[in-house]
């Protein structure tokens, strides 16, 4: 009983922190409606995020291909920095819409692996022949 307790009150916490984050990213109230409802229903996905509350940092256990949540992350981080040299460069201090893309994406991913593999490979959103960078 006192584990059910505790469970309810993690992911009510986590529920709180998945939409305060959705709307400091810029979501609609019902963009952070799905974006909760389709981490709380990812085991896997909602263990990172849960890891990354806990501690701020990446647990890297869910990998999909060969890529982490750590690899998203830097190719997100990639895109931002091109959005920098725009007028419109509200992706430069944006550090929560830079995370909600990072696990919104991760849920992409999940969704549809080779269409995300494939993008981040032929995007690398840096100079660099030979694909994306992964530790």
């Amino acid at each position: 009983m006192e584990e059910s307790k505790e469970l309810k009150e993690a992911l009510e916490r986590l529920s709180k922190w998945a939409y305060d984050l959705s709307r400091c990213a810029g979501k609609s109230t019902e963009e952070a409606e799905a974006f909760w409802e389709r981490l709380k229903n990812d085991n896997a996905v909602l263990r990172e995020f849960a890891y990354y509350y806990d501690y701020r940092d990446f647990l890297c256990e869910l990998k999909i291909g060969r890529y982490t949540i750590a690899d998203i992350l830097v190719w997100q981080m990639d895109h931002f920095r091109a959005h920098m040299d725009r007028s419109d460069s509200a992706n430069r201090y944006d550090k929560d819409r830079l995370l909600f893309s990072t696990f919104d994406t991760l849920l992409d991913m999940r969704d549809n692996p080779d269409k995300i593999i494939k993008e981040y490979e032929e995007e690398t959103g840096i100079d660099i022949s030979g694909g994306w960078y992964t530790h």
